[in-house]
């Protein structure tokens, strides 16, 4: 009876300190008071750290019909930052649409994609992707005063926009109510992460990158920075060539931090990547002495080096798969011996060449690649070919 006494008292406390990790709250507040939110700045969208806008014309008009017929739609989440500005980090096709359809989306940092594309998951090999024809939203198209396209219930819809569309009905639009789950600022930033993980359960889930984005930035906007930077640069583009819907979901950016995270770095991992991942971006955004430039300048020195032999399936497989094992692998064995490369492409292909079929690094790479063990003993194997 003691020890049940004991592990009950342990069990209440270990819940009464994780409830004081957070700090969570909601509000219903009408689209119109979303659209003076964003005007004022104090609802910052960030496109250039979420998703690409990609809904099509008829699922914009689709969204605009549920909020005319009163049909429940998804809430949408925000973090606050310490001045109470909020940051949307999930609903930005939901809020985008909206603010668009009333003409006032800024212009800044949006892309428009139409591509439609399945692939498996992010954290194993890239399967082919046959692309078709969706109804994608046409690049150049404008993403404002957009026209309504027939509705799924109200057919008589389509060829309205907000300029010919009836008084009453844009004052009902306007005073329509959405559910915004807020995250306070004093909230810890591990909590804020694993709490929109958690609440992230809609339709289009955001992946892992797209909230350590949204949260960490908030800290430090800088890596942020550096990850989108260094992700968009020619020559990762040129080595990686992922699928857009590879870099619709920052997978890109995913792999940059990979990079830095495990940069002579590999007997600090114990958590699976996820965690370590989230770990390192934390306490990075959090490190007021980040080198930032020497980072920069490392993976760039690394990229064009490796770029230099020519050889577009570097990171690929025999099926013409993308190998997320190989680049890290790849980038890091380069760079913790940087100088002894240089110079000497015919020794840096050879080291690639026996990488990329030493069994012992296939054997760490395989499923459940992302274990603490499996990245320390892949990473291990590296280091002594590379060296």
């Amino acid at each position: 009876m003691e020890n049940l006494k004991e592990k009950v008292a342990l069990l209440e406390k270990a819940v009464s300190d994780e409830r004081r990790r957070l700090s969570s709250d909601r509000l219903d507040i009408s689209f119109g008071e979303l659209i003076n939110l964003y005007k004022n700045d104090e609802l910052i969208i960030r496109p250039e750290y979420q998703r690409l806008f990609r809904w099509s014309e008829v699922q914009k008009t689709a969204l605009i019909e549920s909020i005319l017929l009163s049909i429940p739609i998804p809430p949408i989440f925000v973090a606050e930052d310490r001045n109470g500005v909020w940051e949307l980090v999930d609903g930005l096709q939901r809020v985008s649409t909206f603010i668009s359809f009333f003409g006032e989306l800024k212009g800044d940092g949006w892309k428009i994609d139409n591509q439609e594309e399945d692939v498996s998951s992010l954290v194993e090999e890239e399967e082919e992707i046959v692309e078709e024809d969706g109804e994608g939203t046409e690049e150049g198209k404008t993403i404002n005063k957009w026209t309504l396209q027939e509705g799924g219930l109200v057919e008589s819809l389509q060829g309205f926009n907000i300029d010919s569309l009836p008084t009453n009905l844009k004052i009902n639009l306007k005073r329509a109510v959405c559910r915004v789950e807020i995250l306070r600022g004093e909230s810890s930033t591990s909590m804020k992460y694993e709490l929109f993980k958690r609440l992230n359960s809609g339709g289009s889930k955001l992946t892992p990158q797209e909230i350590r984005n949204a949260i960490y930035r908030g800290v430090d906007p800088r890596f942020n920075e550096l990850l989108l930077k260094i992700s968009q640069s020619d020559v990762f583009g040129c080595l990686t060539q992922l699928s857009p819907r590879r870099l619709n979901e920052l997978y890109d950016q995913e792999l940059v931090l990979r990079f830095f995270a495990f940069y002579r770095n590999a007997k600090n991992i114990n958590e699976n990547m996820e965690k370590f991942l989230n770990n390192f971006m934390e306490a990075t955004v959090q490190n007021a002495d980040f080198d930032y430039d020497a980072y920069e300048s490392l993976i760039m020195r690394v990229l064009e080096l490796i770029n230099q032999i020519g050889d577009a399936k570097t990171f690929r497989n025999e099926s013409n798969l993308f190998v997320p094992a190989y680049f890290e692998g790849i980038l890091i064995g380069v760079a913790q011996n940087i100088d002894k490369y240089t110079g000497d492409l015919e020794l840096l292909k050879l080291k690639i060449t026996e990488l990329k079929s030493d069994e012992d690094f296939k054997r760490y790479s395989g499923s459940a690649s992302n274990s603490r063990s499996r990245i320390r003993n892949r990473l291990r194997r590296v280091d002594e070919i590379f060296q």
